[in-house]
């Protein structure tokens, strides 16, 4: 899973992963996060998503991360925005109101890029590590966020019939990696109403992470 992967992906526009209208599970559950006005939000391998231009409306701060600066440039072109795009520690960033995007590598940023983060939403970001990425994904999540809760939403299906990614999970994936951290509530699940690689009739579904009292 090396990041030409996903730069080709973007490059030959196979980016069936990209979902073209605002995700249901994100509409109907955002509430859980118990969000007001102006809270930041995080989201990872955030893609050009139609989610952030609704969070945005809602009046939260995004911080995104991507790894395609085709998918940031289109992003901000969907938005009809012109961004100020700045360089900092090898990263492309692309701000305006309310809006910032770091354009590289997920796995370098640390606390002097991404903090004050008042919550997580992981929209097929979880779901598009093997699992030999998982671990290092979520500590990283983790760290970054400061334990911020999540909501978290993504595909199960039956693994044996297609290779992913985007890779299947349930309450057990998500256990193994946060249950040393967060309380996990799985809200809900709905037909996605398409096939995995056209293969794979799946369900998505969507998690709530609270952080452990401590």
């Amino acid at each position: 899973m090396k990041a030409s992967f996903w730069f080709e992906k973007w490059q030959t526009r196979e980016i069936a992963f990209h979902e073209g209208k605002v995700n249901k599970l994100l509409e109907k559950h955002i509430d859980a996060l118990n969000l007001e006005v102006g809270s930041h939000v995080f989201v990872p391998l955030c893609g050009k998503t139609k989610d952030i231009a609704w969070l945005l409306h809602k009046g939260y701060k995004v911080t995104g991360a991507e790894l395609s600066p085709e998918a940031v440039i289109e992003l901000f072109e969907e938005l009809q925005i012109e961004p100020l795009v700045e360089s900092l520690d090898g990263y492309d960033v692309y701000k305006s109101t309310n809006l910032t995007v770091y354009v590289g590598d997920y796995f370098n940023l640390t606390d002097a890029h991404i903090h004050n983060i008042d919550a997580v939403y992981d929209r097929a970001a979880f779901i598009a590590m093997p699992a030999s990425m998982l671990g290092q994904y979520s500590s990283k999540l983790i760290a970054l966020s400061q334990s911020a809760p999540q909501l978290l939403v993504g595909y199960s299906y039956d693994q044996k019939l297609i290779s992913g990614p985007p890779f299947s999970i349930d309450n057990d994936t998500i256990a193994e990696y946060y249950k040393s951290t967060y309380s996990i509530e799985h809200l809900d699940s709905i037909d996605s109403g398409e096939k995995i690689k056209g293969v794979a009739p799946a369900l998505e579904g969507c998690w709530l992470l609270r952080p452990n009292k401590k």
